[in-house]
């Protein structure tokens, strides 16, 4: 015998000296060992059988937890498939010898082992060990099949007295196993029954049929059984007893009667069926119909039966044809299903009728006739030609559709187009279908080289080509690529701006896509004319703010200048009314400062200047510049400032317009003797700075629109305040940060804004949106 595998083994071994032999030997052994794991212990053989699987297990009877048969009755609960091959010393073999008995499969004496004798046991136990198994399975199979069998087996010494069965002899039997056991075979028939089978010499020969009998069950009644018995005999051909399998045939008279009543259940069936059940001859000749044809084509079955052949009832313009088909089958023997036909009912109106048949044969083959039903399906047919004109109507409007539409298949070929496409690419059909999308378009670059498209690079090949592999590798649709190919029209090349999406569908169970393609170039003629219109708005406000702000700083500093007394003395009314012209030229001040904050932003052209700081000294000069003002308008201004802040990056300038802003608004919007607190504390991975007052509140109507431009908060009884930028210019400047802002507010209650800012930040929205630019041109390219 030869392994078929390598081998891993075990061996339990606490003698240094006799694992160092076994390790020499297994070395010189032609065996293909690939592993050997030691344990000098019992219990550490049985956790390595826990963790792994071994082929063979070595084990010493004498280790210094276990001893004798002990080691051997361990290791076969922990693995009782694998072998065991035991060392024993020469005082120890009737040790080794008692292992053996309890199943291990070989044994070795130290000091008279060498690498054959090792290889010869190792390989004896293996194959010793798999015919134990295959043994142990054939028992098992027998015995399951001899215990779990439907029907009684039992057996018979050679006095003819029971001495095994199985447990359904006992339920068909209807007697225990004390009732049984022992018992004569010749009790368990009425006499006459047991005289019968002893007159067909079974004990000598072994049944050569089924007997039909009878047997007592337990209560004294007789049962109906088929027996069959075979002889047993000894090596020398000596009867040593009979087996006998015992089926009750009660259930099959029982069946024969219901078969009967079957059969007149299939006639009533037959003759209140929906489905007209039919049989003709060789002919096509009507021999049996169900009384179902009078509802369905209006005939009784005296009017058809040995007058009407099939093709009868076909309608007249498709008569011919289907009588030359159904012979056809007939010619052949086949069965048929699914075969539909149009028929005329007897008061005139079609009937669709979907047929099945199957061949009636004789012995010798010959046919005699077809057997089958016919299934009313007028309805379902009216409803496929309800379903043939919506898919007429669903290609109408793909081919009138405003956008060109492209069918193509997996081949990237296109298979149907609609007359928008014709106009865009000026060719025919015949010049569209069979040829690839960009070719259909008339595309000037296509087959030039791996690049069509205008607003391509060299090195990035046709858009167009790679959303349709991609949709066909995803399954998954693509909407809204805007594409400028260069198109050739009768000779002249124009490049239109064109939007395509990509939409998979299945048809005739293919898988195709959709291409649907919109010109735009109009929209984009007039996105260009609105974005100059918006570059022109842009350079007009900051010309105009930057003119007006100039004047309004002299006016200003002139204002200052003589509220501070130095033109000399003024009056009381007169400070006043320069007060006010000094708090409006502040305003209007602010005023221009928002408005070009926010046309920086609004054009993407406000610059962070980011750099690492503490956050918590931003906030702090935000509150000590906002302290005094809060102190004259009497509302009470404090700051609560987590310690141990990290710091984060951040435009500290900007962040203090946050916070000033936010606090400004705090001031405005809070009552005499109210409370503003400024809140700076971690939350995971960011800093959260809270601004909440005890004012007026913004009511929940208003919160939607808080932060849009231009937008203020009308307050009954009170003038509505401020320009409707600062709030916008804040939360642009927040998600400049890649943060965000919230706001919570309950009437009369108060409000908290709560600006969110990342220790770590991510990329803001613009940065996000051009690497989400990149990462499409890469794929493209990649395609």
């Amino acid at each position: 015998m030869t392994t078929a595998h390598p081998l891993r083994l075990l061996i339990v071994e606490d003698d240094v000296v006799d694992r160092k032999l076994l390790e020499r030997f297994l070395a010189k052994s032609s065996l293909q060992v690939t592993e050997v794991v030691y344990a000098d212990r019992l219990s550490r053989a049985l956790e390595s059988l826990k963790e792994s699987s071994f082929d063979v297990v070595l084990l010493d009877l004498g280790l210094p937890d276990s001893r004798g048969t002990e080691s051997v009755v361990n290791i076969q609960r922990r693995a009782p498939h694998v072998p065991i091959i035991v060392l024993s010393g020469l005082d120890d073999e009737a040790t080794a010898t008692s292992a053996v008995q309890k199943g291990v499969q070989d044994y070795l004496i130290k000091g008279q082992v060498d690498s054959t004798l090792l290889m010869r046991s190792i390989r004896y136990a293996l194959e010793r060990k798999k015919a134990e198994r295959q043994l142990q399975a054939a028992e098992h199979r027998y015995r399951t099949i001899f215990d779990n069998s439907a029907v009684a087996i039992m057996m018979v010494d050679k006095a003819e007295r029971l001495v095994s069965w199985n447990q359904f002899t006992e339920q068909l039997l209807g007697m225990s196993e004390e009732q049984l056991l022992g018992r004569s075979v010749k009790s368990l028939y009425p006499e006459s029954e047991w005289q019968r089978i002893r007159a067909k010499s079974v004990r000598q020969k072994g049944m050569q049929h089924h007997l039909e009998t009878r047997m007592y069950r337990g209560g004294g009644d007789l049962i109906d059984v088929d027996i069959s018995l075979s002889v047993l005999r000894d090596s020398d051909g000596q009867i040593t007893g009979s087996i006998g399998v015992v089926r009750d045939i009660t259930e099959r008279r029982q069946m024969e009667q219901a078969l009967r009543r079957s059969e007149e259940r299939f006639r009533q069936v037959v003759e209140n069926a929906n489905e007209w059940i039919w049989e003709v001859d060789a002919n096509g000749l009507y021999t049996y119909v169900s009384p179902i044809i009078e509802r369905i084509l209006g005939y009784t079955s005296e009017e058809i039966l040995g007058r009407k052949h099939f093709y009868d009832f076909f309608h007249p313009d498709e008569a011919t044809q289907l009588r030359t088909r159904a012979f056809s089958i007939f010619a052949k023997k086949d069965v048929f299903t699914e075969f539909q036909t149009r028929n005329l009912h007897k008061d005139g109106r079609v009937v669709f009728l979907l047929r099945s048949g199957v061949p009636i044969l004789d012995e010798d083959g010959t046919l005699l006739g077809y057997r089958g039903a016919d299934a009313d399906v007028t309805e379902r047919a009216c409803i496929h030609e309800i379903l043939d004109r919506k898919q007429k109507n669903l290609e109408a409007i793909f081919d009138a559709a405003p956008v060109g539409m492209l069918l193509v298949n997996e081949e990237l070929t296109v298979v149907r187009a609609n007359e928008t496409i014709r106009h865009l690419s000026g060719r025919d059909f015949r010049e569209i279908i069979g040829k690839g999308p960009c070719e259909a378009l008339s595309c000037t670059l296509c087959g030039t080289g791996p690049q069509c498209c205008h607003n391509m690079t060299e090195d990035v090949p046709c858009s167009l080509r790679a959303m349709i592999e991609m949709v066909f590798e995803l399954g998954k649709p693509i909407r809204g690529l805007e594409i400028c190919p260069v198109l050739n029209d009768h000779g002249a090349t124009h490049s239109p701006w064109l939007v395509v999406s990509v939409e998979p569908v299945n048809i005739d169970s293919g898988r195709h896509v959709v291409v649907a393609i919109d010109d735009i170039t109009d929209r984009k003629r007039a996105e260009e004319e609105l974005k100059e219109a918006v570059e022109m708005k842009s350079q007009f406000i900051s010309t105009v703010s930057h003119e007006l702000r100039t004047p309004l700083t002299s006016m200003k500093e002139a204002v200052t200048i003589v509220l501070n007394g130095e033109t000399g003395r003024i009056k009381k009314d007169q400070a006043h009314f320069l007060d006010i012209a000094k708090r409006n030229i502040d305003r209007l001040s602010r005023l221009i400062n928002d408005v070009l904050d926010f046309q920086r932003l609004d054009a993407g052209r406000m610059t962070f200047h980011m750099q690492e700081g503490a956050i918590d000294r931003t906030v702090e000069d935000a509150y000590n510049t906002m302290q005094p003002f809060a102190a004259k308008r009497g509302v009470h201004l404090t700051a609560e400032i987590e310690p141990g802040l990290p710091p984060i990056e951040f435009d500290s300038d900007r962040i203090v317009q946050v916070i000033t802003n936010l606090i400004s608004n705090a001031i405005k919007f809070t009552p005499a003797g109210g409370d503003i607190r400024v809140r700076v504390r971690r939350r995971d991975e960011h800093v959260l700075i809270q601004v909440s007052d005890t004012g007026l509140g913004i009511p929940r109507e208003a919160l939607a629109r808080i932060f849009e431009r231009f937008y203020r908060v009308r307050r009954p009884g009170k003038e509505i305040q401020g320009t409707g930028l600062g709030l916008p210019i804040v939360s642009r400047i927040v998600t400049g940060h890649g943060g965000r802002i919230d706001v919570e507010s309950e009437p009369n209650k108060g409000t908290t804004f709560t600006v969110s800012l990342a220790i770590k930040p991510s990329a803001p929205p613009e940065t996000l949106s051009r690497q989400a630019d990149e990462h499409l041109e890469t794929t493209l390219h990649e395609k």
